[in-house]
Formats: structure tokens, sequence, C-alpha cells
């Protein structure tokens, strides 16, 4: 019986996932899934309470991939000053990038475009707060706490960064990411070059801020 339940479970996700990513959140509705899994509409709420709460399992892999993402910025290995001049750490952390697009493109599309009318919506605003400093939910923040422990391990260098720089800097990144979700038109060799000319930028300008 636990394994029919679990088989129906997965059934309307995999289901919602298709019509969510077709369709776009305001516009998928609980009957289409339901007939399309071949079930009865009200038994979707036996497994989920409400469209919102499917809308988010459905993304929850992906949620589960940015936080991680996010976080490994204050990995130990990234606590080091060489990490302003060696492209291999930001070519990593890019490369990161680029595979969880070719991961998720569709549920990073869902995400970052077709999520009106969820409690989701707005997500690329989250995304760009997110990587200033992570919410309660964790103990650690991406942007302000970064400095800090790189002040704490090189006093000699310079934290006093503008908040509103350090949202700046993160709007930045998070346009180039729904820029890589939202274009597939350029190819790889063509996507790597300006990734790279990015990165080299991005480092350059840290180091002149964090300069004693």
């Amino acid at each position: 019986m636990q394994k029919l339940k679990d088989d129906i479970r997965l059934r309307i996700v995999a289901v919602a996932r298709e019509e969510f990513i077709a369709h776009g959140a305001r516009s998928t509705s609980i009957r289409t899934v339901a007939r399309r899994a071949g079930i009865a509409a009200g038994n979707v709420y036996n497994y989920f309470r409400s469209k919102d709460e499917l809308f988010c399992e459905v993304l929850r892999p992906l949620l589960n991939e940015l936080n991680c993402y996010i976080l490994s910025h204050n990995e130990e290995r990234h606590l080091c000053i060489e990490v302003f001049d060696a492209l291999d750490f930001q070519n990593e952390y890019i490369g990161t990038m680029k595979k969880m697009v070719k991961l998720y493109r569709p549920e990073l599309r869902l995400l970052l475009f077709n999520a009106e009318g969820t409690s989701l919506a707005g997500y690329k605003e989250r995304i760009v707060k997110h990587q200033m400093k992570v919410g309660s939910e964790y103990q650690l923040k991406a942007g302000k706490e970064y400095l800090r422990l790189m002040k704490a391990r090189y006093p000699h260098i310079n934290i006093d960064i503008s908040p509103f720089f350090l949202h700046i800097a993160s709007s930045m990144w998070v346009n180039i990411f729904c820029e890589l979700v939202e274009h597939e038109d350029y190819d790889e060799s063509e996507v790597n070059r300006a990734l790279e000319q990015y990165a080299a930028y991005s480092m350059a300008g840290w180091r002149e801020l964090m300069k004693p």
C-alpha cells in the first residue's frame, strides 16, 4: 500500500513538473495534473495541501542545489588571499554554475520567469539577498560573513565595502545566471569566453577594493 502511495506521489510530481514548465505556475491547474496522472482531482490534496506546495516540491531539488552553490562560497578552500589572483577558483565556481544550468534549465526558467502566483515568485531578488546574507536556516552569511572571515585571517585587507555595492555585485551575478538560463543561442565556446572575461573583470575589481 505504501509503495502504491509513493508511486502516485511521484507520478503527480512528474506530471506537475511537465505542466508547470509548459504553462507556468499561474496557468497550471490541479485538475489537469490529476487527469494526466490518472487520479481524481481531490486525491491530489491527499499528497499536497495546495498547488503552491506542489510547485515547491517540483522545484525542491533545484532549490537545494542553489542553496549548496551559494553556501560553497564560504568553504575553507575559498578563504585564502590567493583566491583573488587564481582564476582556477573562479572558473571552478562558474563551471558549477554552468553545470547547474545544463541540468536544471527548464526548472530555472520556471523559478526565475514563470513563478507568478506562488510563494517562490520574485526568487531572483531572493537569490541576491541570499548571496548577501543567508537567513536563519543556515548559520552562515555568503557576502558580509565572507568578508569578516577573510579579515580575521588577513587583518591587513580592507573590508569596508558599501552594503549597497554588495547588493549591486550580487545583482550582477544573478543577472549573469539569468542570461545563461534564458539564452541557448550562444555556442559553448562563446559562453566560456564571456564568463572567463567576467571572472577576470570581477577579480580585478575585488583586488582593488580590498587593498589595504
